[in-house]
């Protein structure tokens, strides 16, 4: 069998942590025996005819040079079973005009607006269909991450292969936003064969918006086949090799994500510094604050994390397995998303999952299907509620003080792992 899957996000390099619950999910179905065709978006800026003897030269987000064709190329994967091919579309990039699918990400771009942006959607969909026109009469069945464009292109141009679409945060609150979202969701919900929501709350505001009874759930699982990853279940010995290695010698608070308005890491510093306060004590001295990944917000959480005198460490994008070791070294994992006023709300993060599998105490947002985590060891506050989530910080930091001084016992959801 050979399985076409269509997406926005693949990992662009072993180890990428964005959009990895995709390629968990191929890497599932090239063990069972599918070949797997994998469309991307690409990440290359668009090409100058300023190599030598005037060929196409390209240049990637980094400066790099390559003499791809202009459209679109296979990845360079080795770590990819020989069952799994990846062809990369090229979204070109005008200066000035961040790329649709990286740095911020889509629906953060999109929402801003603006001639360039909507321009590389419409670009990215004239090639995704071509790319699927010519790929289609190969494969048995599509599998679309995100409802748009992945989902409305493979009906479009495949109308008779089986499809299963999963539908992510993005794609519900944009649908909930532009003309006709209601009557392109009814189409979609017909004419998919298998309708993913990756939580109950998405599926609830599509049906809401639709009319409809549609889909199912399907929570986006952290189940990950990298050979060298990190031990699930951390030992005293394992976390003090992470720490080590990482340098770390406090209480450290984790936190995953693009650093964007949506994942509420304002929220997070506010908290803390609150925390401090309450507790008498510097908010340096207090708590490090890690931060992993990248965005536009960097420059604004910098300044609010001196202003307000927070420990904070942004390593910007790291990769999976080095995610991993993080969540080993860290003593707390806080995933403090809110709703935009967009009405867009966080799907299920991948990173909150895997925090749980690593052990880690977690507090996490009642916004989106975090909510859906109470009770299965997260500890949740209301969304954007700053004292609310400061009350489960100061809490936390007492339990450990207490569990280092023998004093007291620590409750159930805020355990720190063993030192």
């Amino acid at each position: 069998m050979t399985t076409g899957v269509l997406t926005t996000s693949f990992p662009r390099h072993a180890g990428d942590f964005a959009g990895c619950f995709v390629e968990d999910a191929v890497r599932v179905s090239a063990a069972a025996g599918e070949v797997v065709d994998v469309i991307a978006a690409g990440v290359w800026r668009p090409y100058r005819l300023d190599g030598p003897r005037g060929r196409n030269t390209h240049q990637d987000l980094t400066g790099n040079s390559s003499k791809h064709p202009p459209d679109d190329w296979p990845d360079d994967r080795p770590d990819l079973a020989p069952a799994i091919r990846v062809v990369r579309i090229r979204t070109p990039a005008a200066p000035g005009v961040p790329p649709l699918f990286f740095s911020a990400g889509a629906p953060e771009a999109l929402e801003n607006g603006g001639v360039g942006i909507w321009l590389q959607a419409g670009l990215f969909w004239a090639a995704l269909c071509e790319r699927v026109r010519e790929r289609a009469p190969t494969w048995d069945r599509i599998v679309a991450h995100w409802l748009v464009p992945s989902a409305l292109v493979a009906r479009a141009v495949a109308p008779r292969l089986p499809l299963t679409a999963y539908a992510h945060s993005g794609d519900v609150a944009l649908l909930e936003r532009i003309p006709g979202g209601a009557a392109l969701g009814r189409r979609l919900a017909r004419e998919t064969d298998d309708l993913v929501f990756v939580s109950a709350n998405l599926r609830d505001r599509f049906n809401q918006l639709t009319g409809m009874v549609a889909g199912r759930v399907a929570h986006v699982t952290a189940a990950r086949s990298q050979p060298d990853e990190a031990p699930r279940r951390p030992n005293a010995r394992h976390r003090r090799d992470a720490r080590t290695a990482l340098g770390v010698s406090r209480r450290t608070l984790l936190s995953v994500g693009r650093l964007v308005p949506i994942k509420g890491f304002d929220i997070l510093l506010r908290a803390v510094a609150t925390a401090a306060a309450q507790r008498g004590v510097a908010a340096r001295d207090f708590m490090a604050v890690v931060i992993l990944g990248e965005g536009p917000e960097r420059l604004r959480l910098e300044d609010l994390a001196r202003r307000m005198d927070v420990d904070l460490r942004l390593p910007g994008f790291v990769g999976r397995h080095e995610v991993a070791r993080w969540m080993l070294a860290a003593d707390l994992y806080v995933q403090p998303s809110r709703r935009l006023p967009t009405g867009r709300t966080e799907g299920l993060p991948v990173a909150t999952l895997e925090a749980l599998q690593a052990g880690l105490p977690v507090i996490a947002s009642d916004s989106g299907g975090l909510s859906e985590l109470g009770g299965h060891g997260v500890r949740i506050v209301p969304a954007e509620n700053v004292s609310a989530l400061c009350a489960l910080v100061a809490e936390f930091d007492q339990q450990t003080v207490s569990r280092h001084s023998h004093a007291t016992s620590v409750s159930p959801g805020l355990t720190p792992p063993g030192v």
